[in-house]
């Protein structure tokens, strides 16, 4: 009961709610409701204006342009306190930087790493110690000595325990500062989230444009007229066929023009040059750097197929010409069996270096000495037995005065 008088005045019984709808409702329909007393009335809607036109005041106005300068000042409040956080915000990072949470670090580690050191040496006193007893025990040292030495050793460990047990306590405490500045440093980082939202939005621009820039340095168009023309051929050029490699003649080492371990690391690197230029075809470069890598693959292969065909011409130009000089040397061994000659001259015109046949059966050594006569008895110079890549040579020691060495002439070993 107590609980509904403050609402008395508010709540009201049915009969007395029911009795006022009945009123309201016998003024606009009399003869809807069984109400004696009620009346119908007319209502005009030109007098109705006119009465409300009588009743128009200023406060409306009033209201109306205090409305809009509420408006107005609540959006300079909020400025004002946006602003106001941005500066709290830059405060807060420069408290961040006052917690100084690297020199923290860096004072733990030297704490830590000097704790190990302690226990190590804490350690190391009591081997030592335990060895000393070991020691004194096997020779059966004097009790005045074992106790000398027990309250030396004893000294020193509890002293180096006493350092362990303040370096544990630095450490605790360094702990602790630690678990302090990160407390701290959580807090600074939540407003500091904000900032870098607003710095985000400015360095999202700056980094599309670096973006941008990169693509084309790394991804250029070609701007000169005759690489644009080669990288517009390229993008519609099928992909090029690798070469063929053909095996190394046996030419090259028999002749000694390269051995077969300089051919195979000509051969590693071409095949090394194709896998380069096969992996740099597999990034998705863009403008002319992909056409430009077709290129060059194409061009690759054109030139190792240029250098194979050139290859195997000039080995067939090679076994052409070995075998017009070994019809040469077939005719010259023949004509020195068939003479009994040791040799002839071949070629006289460089003295330091004279080629030479001789015959393949007389197994000349280099250094042998030999003459050179026209006839028999026709003296002409004094040669020494060479040799070079192509074979027999000589060198003139001496020449017969008025004579001069010719092709054909003979040679006699000295020693034959």
């Amino acid at each position: 009961m107590e609980r509904h008088m403050g609402n008395e005045n508010k709540i009201k019984p049915t009969s007395q709610r029911s009795k006022e709808l009945l009123e309201i409702k016998s003024r606009f329909l009399p003869s809807d409701i069984e109400d004696p007393n009620a009346r119908a009335e007319v209502y005009a809607l030109d007098k109705e204006f006119a009465a409300a036109a009588k009743n128009r005041s200023w406060a409306f106005y009033l209201i109306t342009f205090g409305f809009l300068a509420a408006i107005v000042a609540a959006t300079v409040i909020i400025t004002k306190l946006v602003q106001g956080k941005h500066n709290k915000v830059e405060l807060a990072i420069m408290e961040f930087e006052e917690i100084k949470l690297k020199d923290i670090l860096s004072a733990t580690r030297n704490d830590e790493k000097n704790l190990e050191i302690a226990r190590r040496e804490l350690e190391s006193l009591r081997i030592k110690y335990r060895e000393a007893l070991a020691e004194l025990k096997e020779r059966r040292a004097a009790e005045a000595e074992v106790a000398r030495v027990r309250a030396d050793y004893n000294g020193k460990i509890s002293a180096q325990q006493k350092t362990v047990a303040d370096y544990e306590a630095k450490v605790a405490k360094r702990h602790r500062e630690m678990n302090e500045g990160v407390a701290k440093v959580e807090g600074v980082l939540s407003n500091h989230e904000r900032l870098m939202k607003l710095r985000l939005d400015k360095q999202q621009a700056e980094y599309e444009k670096k973006i941008a820039d990169l693509i084309l340095r790394y991804n250029p168009n070609f701007t000169e007229a005759e690489l644009r023309a080669m990288v517009a051929r390229e993008k519609s050029a099928s992909a090029a066929k690798p070469a063929v490699l053909q095996p190394m003649p046996a030419e090259i080492t028999r002749e000694k023009i390269a051995t077969k371990e300089k051919f195979d690391r000509l051969r590693a690197l071409e095949n090394e040059q194709r896998r380069l230029i096969a992996r740099l075809r597999q990034v998705p470069y863009i403008n002319s750097v992909s056409p430009a890598l077709t290129g060059i693959d194409r061009r690759n292969q054109e030139i190792t197929a240029e250098y194979e065909a050139l290859l195997a011409e000039t080995v067939k130009v090679l076994r052409r010409k070995n075998e017009v000089i070994g019809n040469y040397r077939s005719a010259l061994k023949e004509l020195t069996d068939r003479e009994r000659e040791y040799g002839y001259i071949i070629d006289s015109r460089n003295p330091k270096k004279l080629r030479v046949y001789l015959n393949p059966s007389l197994r000349a050594k280099a250094g042998l000495k030999a003459g050179v006569f026209r006839k028999d008895d026709e003296f002409i110079a004094d040669i020494e037995i060479i040799f070079d890549n192509e074979g027999p040579c000589a060198k003139v020691l001496r020449v017969a005065e008025g004579k001069q060495i010719g092709a054909f002439d003979k040679i006699y070993l000295e020693d034959r």
